[in-house]
Formats: C-alpha cells, structure tokens, sequence
C-alpha cells in the first residue's frame, strides 16, 4: 500500500537554524521544482537570498549544477528576486570566493526529491604528510595524494593510510577507510594495497580498496588484480583474480565476489552517493561516514525500506526532511551531532 505524502509544510527556517546556505539553497531549489511551493516560500527565499552574499553564491551555484535549471532560471517570480539583489549590488565590489560544490537530487521512494551538497568548504584541509607518506582525512574529506612513479591515490572520508616505495615494489596499507588507486604501469615494481589481513596487487589498474569494520571491499574498475586473502577457521589462505566491474568483499573468514556497477559504486570520487533501492538501514550506515551528524533508526519496522537517488556528500538535513516529506520516516531528537529516525 503506498503511503502518503506528509502534507507538513516546507520549513526553511528551521533548515537555516541548521544547515549552511549551501545547504539551504539546495532545499529551496527542490521545493520550487515541485508542485508545493508556496506564497510563503517565495517570500522567505526573498528575504533569506537578501540577506547574505553567501546565500546568493550558493544559490547561484546550485542552479549552475542542475542540468535541468534552465526552467528555474526563467520562472518569472526568481527572476525578479535575482534582479533585485543584482540592483542592489551595483557600485559596489562582489565578495568573491571559491565555488562551493554544489547539489543533486535525492529521489525518495514516495516521489519526494531532496537536494544535498558536499561540506568541503567548511571542514579543514585534508593533512597529507609527505615525509613520512602518511595520508589521513577526516570525517567528510577527500584527499589526492600523487606518488613519484605518477600513480594516484585518492583517500575518501575517514581513512588512514600509509604510502611507501623501495626499488622494488610500491606498496599501500590502510588501517581504516578507503582509498582509490590509479597505479602507474611498472612490472618491476608491483604495487600491493594491504587492508585488514587482504593484500590486493596490481601491476597497472584502477581500483578501489575499503577496510570498514572489520570488512574489506576490493572494487575493479579497469584491469586485472590479485588478491589474497589471510588462513582463516580452518581454511587454508586463498587467491582470486579480479575482472573489470567485480567487486570482492571479505568478512575476515570468507570472501564472495559480484558483478557491480563501478560507476555508482565509486560515485564518492565526485562528491556522491548513488543508491539503487538501497535499504534505509544500510543507506543511513553509509551517510554517517561524511557526516558528523549521527543518523540512527530507531524503528525496525522502516529499516527495509528501499532509498533511491543521488546527492552530495556531507550533510544529512536534507535527506532528513526529505524521508519526512515522503512519509519514510519522522525525525526525532535531532540536533547537530545526533537525529533519530522513527515510524511515521
């Protein structure tokens, strides 16, 4: 039975108390793409877009995302609020600062679309120690780390990782996170990624290696890798080799492989999650890795439920109201570190 849309109003207000103009800005672009919008809504837009230069800049750079914008960047009513803050700028120097990332849609299973954007602007630089060939990012960051042979690693959000290179052979170790390499071809010099008792060797690929929890996830994009695995229950130590698009998942006493879809499953590397019918359960476990804000479902009963959709990384508001709007779920307890998701 399909539920119904919450008819609770947009609340702008409460999302500024919370989120950033990015964020803001992201949510009244989606409310003005749907049928919703109200009187009210282009009047709170009105005063809020006024009000600040960085509410200007994010939504500008929100509309420059959406491929889809060209409507939105006609609608009479946005125009003449852009025209105004344009007016009023005249004669004096525009702050200007670097584009923030900006927001794609989150399509929810009730039809409900929610936008969200990458907090890269607010958290602190990535730290990547060169002497001593460290890389480590923080909840939420991303980090580009080019070793001399040309070879790219780029470490996603939460990830500790050592680089090191002999005469020999290139190696990697992660002690938490993940990480996407592109390995510089060179058969004297193979280049091995351990995670979590897995060691992954690749001559020249590209392919991505997770180590979460006790769990370490190998994802071919492009070549071949080895991979072997630890002795474990028993079981004598074992070896696969991977083909372009399988993605090999250990638990620390098996592994399986499976024919993924690189593209989504590495959508991080562009500032994304891209879930297909994820369950709410495990797409709330992967938003909390960019996010300081804790989601937490609270009701068995909607941790099935199947999430679609793409957005940025980063920040959780949105998604919250948006499961809200599409009667998923209702958000309790919520506050800047911690949100609880109940049965509506």
């Amino acid at each position: 039975m399909t539920k119904a849309i919450d008819p609770r109003p947009f609340d702008a207000h409460a999302l500024e108390k919370i989120d950033s103009p990015e964020a803001t800005a992201a949510a009244y672009f989606s409310i003005f793409r749907s049928p919703r919008a109200t009187e009210r809504d282009y009047e709170d837009f009105e005063s809020w877009h006024a009000r600040d230069e960085a509410n200007r800049i994010a939504w500008a750079s929100v509309e420059r995302a959406w491929e889809g914008s060209a409507a939105m960047r006609t609608e009479a009513r946005i125009l003449e609020i852009r025209e105004r803050a344009l007016a009023n700028r005249r004669g004096r120097k525009a702050w200007v600062r670097p584009a923030m990332a900006a927001c794609l849609a989150l399509a929810m299973m009730g039809g409900v679309v929610a936008v969200q954007r990458h907090r890269e602007a607010s958290a602190p630089v990535a730290q990547v120690v060169a002497d001593s060939r460290v890389i480590s990012t923080g909840v939420g960051q991303q980090s580009t780390f080019r070793m001399a042979d040309g070879s790219v690693i780029t470490a996603n959000t939460a990830t500790a990782l050592t680089v090191a290179e002999s005469d020999t052979r290139r190696s990697t170790t992660i002690r938490e996170g993940e990480a996407f390499f592109e390995v510089a071809k060179n058969p004297r010099k193979p280049f091995t990624v351990m995670a979590g008792g897995v060691m992954v060797t690749a001559l020249g690929t590209q392919f991505a290696v997770r180590s979460v929890g006790g769990r370490v996830d190998v994802t071919l994009a492009e070549g071949h890798v080895r991979v072997d695995m630890p002795a474990a229950d028993g079981r004598a130590a074992q070896s696969t080799v991977l083909q372009p698009g399988q993605e090999l998942v250990w638990n620390g006493r098996s592994y399986r492989t499976a024919a993924v879809e690189v593209e989504r499953r590495l959508a991080w590397r562009s500032g994304v999650i891209d879930f297909d019918r994820v369950p709410l359960a495990q797409a709330v476990a992967e938003i909390n890795r960019y996010s300081p804000q804790e989601i937490i479902v609270s009701s068995p009963a909607i941790a099935s439920h199947p999430i679609s959709g793409t957005f940025r990384i980063g920040v959780t508001r949105g998604f919250l109201q948006s499961l809200e709007l599409a009667g998923v779920a209702r958000v309790e307890n919520e506050s800047a570190t911690r949100a609880e998701l109940v049965a509506p």
